[in-house]
This record gives structure tokens, sequence and C-alpha cells, in this order.
């Protein structure tokens, strides 16, 4: 690996440890840092100008980027692993954008909070069906998607569930919620969106394929 830039192994080395996490049990942290470093290597001295940036802002901002494009290639060698010893097709995965969420949402949290029937949702729902790769054992059911979507939100901490209860149940406005939250408008509309995306990763979160 004497090509590789120096800041190259570091991040390797923390990508494989941050995939590893969530495929442990289906594969090493060493093969996951070794497909890092082939990676890498196909790119050949294209990270080089970015790595040896003079301006230490703009250098850390760069190596964010790798670091993303390299752990977005991390985890499809691991998927791959994991379908490969699990028995199952790569196209049978199930991604979910946080704009689906949020549309499927009402539904699901109103079958958690007021008991409601799931299957009732499938003739609300008028949009179609999110843009996905479906399992064939869901068969693109739209049910199957929102007992999906209902479980990982009863796995939020409990303060992700109110906020987001509030905003796509209770349809609150985002000046009510920054009144709840005692802050700016602004800062409630991340923090929404960031509970959103905390249920986006218990889903299995953005698609590595795209």
């Amino acid at each position: 690996m004497t090509n590789l830039h120096p800041t190259l192994y570091d991040l390797a080395a923390s990508v494989a440890t941050s995939i590893h996490r969530r495929f442990r049990n289906f594969v090493e942290r060493e093969d996951i840092q070794q497909e890092c470093y082939l990676w890498a290597l196909s790119r050949g001295n294209q990270f080089d100008d970015l790595l040896n940036e003079q301006n230490s802002v703009q250098r850390v901002i760069n190596e964010k980027r790798i670091t993303w494009q390299m752990r977005r290639a991390a985890e499809r060698f691991a998927r791959k692993e994991k379908a490969s010893k699990s028995g199952y097709r790569i196209g049978d995965e199930a991604f979910y954008d946080t704009a689906t969420i949020a549309q499927l949402l009402p539904h699901a949290i109103a079958s958690a909070v007021d008991n409601t029937v799931l299957e009732q949702a499938q003739n609300i729902i008028n949009d179609g069906q999110p843009k996905r790769q479906s399992a064939p054992a869901e068969g693109g059911n739209l049910l199957a998607i929102l007992i999906d979507v209902k479980k990982a939100y009863m796995k939020l901490e409990q303060e992700d569930q109110t906020i987001l209860r509030m905003r796509y149940h209770e349809d609150h406005t985002l000046q009510v919620m920054a009144q709840y939250m005692e802050c700016a408008v602004s800062t409630a509309d991340r923090r929404i969106t960031n509970s959103l995306r905390k249920l986006q990763n218990l889903l299995g979160g953005d698609s590595p394929w795209q």
C-alpha cells in the first residue's frame, strides 16, 4: 500500500471500524479495511492534491468528502458479504428516503399512538408506493413498509418520538415546534430533520448504491 497518501490509512481505519460495528457478524474488520485500501488505490493519485491542501479548513472538508465516498464503498462491500452469507440477493434490500418516511409517518405514528389499524392507511395514501427495491417476501406491499416504519419509530429515544409525533401526527407548525423546544425556528427544523434521519438510520440509512 505504499502508493497511498498517509492520511488515507487513517481514514480507512476509521471507516472500517464504523462499518464493522454494523456488519460484524458477516465480515471481518480487516477485510473491510483492505477493501478501503483497494478502493483508494483504484483511484490512483487523485486524492493527493486534496489531502495536501495547505488551507486547513479546506483540507478538513476534503477529508470528509473522501471519507464519505470511502464509507459508501465499504458499506457496499459489507452488504454484499452479508447477502452472500445470509442467502439473499442485494436487490432484495430496501431503503427509505426521508421524503418517503415523512409521507408514511402520520399513519405509522397513528397506529403506535392511537392504535389505528395500519391496513386502513393503504386506502388513505394515494401517491403511490415509495420508490425502492421491494423484497420478494413483501411483494411491494405498502403495509409491510408501514410496519417497518412503525417498528423503527418505536425504537427511537422518547425525545425523538415526541418531536416526530408533534410534527407529523399532531401536525404542529414549525413555529409551535420552536416554542415547545424553546429555540429558533431554524433550530427546530434542524432537530426535526435530525430525528427523521435517526429513524431513517434504523431503517437502513441511505442507499449505498445510488
